[in-house]
């Protein structure tokens, strides 16, 4: 595991201290997220970890925005996401110190359970948005579930051949091809390939701007 990989210990205990903070108990979150109460347990014990779908419903219900789970180096926000909250201003000198520039060595990942590795490409969370590399392993079959939660997505991918679902509508994507459509609807992305994918994915979280209407 890289330095900079996020431990999913890590991820538990936040999971555990904002659960409690709402005064949840893991077999109610489990109830809402569509898990085993056991699966929860697990994972804030640090010997489990949670699948895109689960890590996106967790996020929902706690009411977090994904980096305040994944970063290790972000305190936690006492703040819900539906306030209005400014950006950060950067301060002005070193780009890197400021959080302006990030470099390549020093992304924060984590991997999720039976999928891909996400890299955050920024020196801090964003507010209301992920900016994220990420890498399909080879070899992988179609999840058996959806993803779906709120916000809209931008993607391109950069190398590799992945398999995109977006409501029921199945198909390939291409070094160079990009997606964009409402997180809302159900989706999944697999790589059945026999060489990693990687992609550039932006992710505008559901409280960023007024919802986009369906097309």
């Amino acid at each position: 595991m890289s330095e900079l990989e996020t431990p999913w210990n890590t991820v538990g205990e936040r999971v555990r201290e904002l659960r409690s903070t709402r005064g949840l108990t893991v077999r109610e979150l489990a109830r809402r997220i569509g898990v085993s109460a056991s699966h929860v347990s697990q994972v804030e014990r640090g010997i489990g970890s949670f699948s895109v779908p689960a890590l996106y419903a967790v996020a929902a219900e706690l009411d977090v925005q994904m980096h305040e789970i994944l970063d290790p180096k972000t305190p936690l926000s006492r703040t819900p996401v539906t306030a209005s909250v400014p950006a950060p201003v950067d301060a002005p000198g070193d780009l890197e110190s400021s959080g302006i520039v990030q470099r390549a060595d020093r992304h924060p990942s984590i991997k999720l359970s039976s999928g891909p590795r996400w890299s955050r490409l920024t020196a801090r969370g964003e507010v209301d948005a992920e900016f994220l590399e990420v890498i399909y392993a080879p070899g992988t079959e179609a999840p058996a579930e959806h993803i779906v939660h709120e916000g809209r997505e931008y993607g391109v991918i950069i190398s590799g051949t992945l398999s995109v679902e977006v409501q029921g509508e199945a198909t390939t994507l291409v070094p160079g091809d990009s997606i964009v459509f409402d997180s809302a609807i159900p989706h999944r992305f697999w790589n059945e390939g026999d060489v990693e994918v990687r992609a550039i994915w932006f992710v505008r979280d559901r409280h960023a701007h007024d919802p986009v209407p369906h097309a």
